[in-house]
């Protein structure tokens, strides 16, 4: 190991855990009563595993060995193969890159990481927990969870509703505060804001290492809530596009949210089952893609619908705007509403034409080149927008856009409709759903499609 290498340490400290890493510290705090409730027989295992998914991306980033000040973590095998798998997702960013190149960094920094501990035995067996029919909701007041939290309170499962505050997302922490406020003033449902300091250690700038499996990180985080809740489930919002893959230039197949699929929240399974908690992690809504699942959202729950807010909100004109109107997620759901007959100033969308000449950029549909991020960078959302301007064009929205959609892509959409409704308004797999909620679940799904009688007229 070279004299460059980068030494982590890390703490158990009475509210969470404690990182350093030159000189600099990172406190993972918990409430107290949440902590406490977590068994203390767990938290050396917790620390070390928590620590090592905070700064796995740091010798890539500063083309440096890691040495690691504790034990090997249990962790490490499931995030090395979800790490793995999830990398790859940069070459939509930068198409310069190569998948191949991206791995050989990954392999050879992993080769060099040293853990300085020897491993130990938990005493957790002893660990009982009779768990309770809640659920804890990664809650970003998009659609997916808003979705799920209306599911939830119908399939009569207590939610527990958490923010992850990222501090290098100001933007939105700021609008999600506001809209949270209000939530609980309407539902008396308040939404737990996590301070996630080591956010802080995610790059900015360049490949953004640190970002590629935040959910992930997220399920582990919050494992002492899964013991002071006693919760039966923790649920995403990863609906049925999440599958998609497509091979690269190298003929790798990627999968461009890989730790949003099936395979790995199987993967994330594993994450509960360390700590001998039987939590499920999975997503109540896999079986429906996004435009339906605006659809559902809207028309069965139009209260809870109110409050969506699907902006990626990290341009200076999303500081005082819900919606920004800059960005590819602004454009995806103005379309969707439009093609869904859903006004989007409901949802505080207001003064932005999103369907004018200047706005084709943020469309993958006209191959837009400001699809920042990586699924929108993949194309994979193409046939998805396709379907929702071939929509909005029959419900006589007007605009640019529906005039250039109507000269370049009508005779296709004509042509593909049927397989595009079967598709996009159809009802998929659910393997990540709990056995004890899925077909309550997929019954309201199918009454919901049953509802959907404008799609016949076509």
């Amino acid at each position: 190991m070279s004299n460059s290498s980068i030494h982590v340490f890390r703490k158990i400290k009475r509210t969470g855990v404690e990182i350093k890493i030159k000189k600099k510290k990172y406190l993972l705090r918990y409430p107290a009563y949440i902590w406490n409730k977590f068994p203390k027989s767990l938290h050396r295992t917790f620390a070390d595993s928590v620590t090592y998914i905070a700064t796995w991306h740091l010798p890539l980033v500063e083309s440096s060995s890691i040495i690691y000040h504790f034990p090997h973590p249990p962790i490490e095998s499931i995030f090395f193969k979800m790490l793995l798998y999830s990398i790859p997702m940069n070459i939509f960013e930068e198409k310069s890159l190569y998948t191949s190149e991206l791995l050989k960094n990954f392999y050879n920094a992993n080769f060099q990481t040293q853990f300085r501990g020897l491993n130990f035995t938990n005493s957790g067996k002893k660990v009982k927990k009779q768990l309770k029919e809640k659920a804890i909701l990664l809650f970003s007041i998009g659609k997916d969870s808003l979705l799920t939290y209306g599911l939830l309170k119908e399939l009569a499962v207590t939610p527990i509703l958490v923010f992850m505050r990222e501090p290098q997302s100001a933007f939105e922490n700021a609008h999600k505060k506001r809209l949270a406020d209000k939530f609980y003033k309407k539902f008396n449902e308040e939404v737990d804001f996590f301070p996630l300091s080591i956010g802080r250690l995610r790059q900015a700038i360049d490949l953004c290492w640190g970002w590629d499996i935040i959910l992930s990180q997220y399920s582990f985080i919050l494992v002492p809530y899964y013991f002071y809740h006693q919760a039966r489930y923790l649920f995403f919002g990863n609906e049925q596009s999440c599958n998609f893959c497509l091979r690269d230039k190298e003929n790798y197949l990627v999968n461009p949210v890989f730790e949003q699929s099936v395979p790995a929240m199987q993967l994330l399974q594993d994450i509960p089952q360390l700590f001998f908690i039987q939590t499920h992690i999975g997503s109540l809504v896999e079986p429906i893609h996004e435009i339906f699942i605006t659809y559902i959202l809207h028309h069965r729950y139009p209260e809870i619908g109110r409050f969506q807010m699907s902006c990626f909100s990290e341009e200076e004109a999303a500081k005082k705007k819900r919606w920004c109107g800059v960005c590819e997620k602004c454009a995806r759901m103005y379309i969707f509403f439009k093609a869904l007959g859903i006004s989007p100033e409901r949802v505080g969308f207001y003064n932005n034409d999103m369907l004018s000449f200047k706005k084709e950029k943020y469309y993958v549909l006209f191959n837009g080149e400001n699809n920042i991020s990586v699924y929108g960078g993949s194309g994979l959302g193409r046939d998805e927008q396709l379907l929702a301007f071939y929509l909005a064009y029959k419900n006589g929205v007007k605009g640019e856009l529906i005039y250039k959609f109507k000269s370049l892509f009508l005779e296709e959409a004509e042509k593909k409709k049927e397989k595009l409704i079967k598709e996009y308004f159809g009802i998929h797999s659910s393997y990540s759903l709990p056995s004890s909620l899925r077909k309550k679940t997929l019954r309201i799904f199918e009454k919901e499609k049953k509802c959907l009688t404008f799609l016949k007229k076509l």
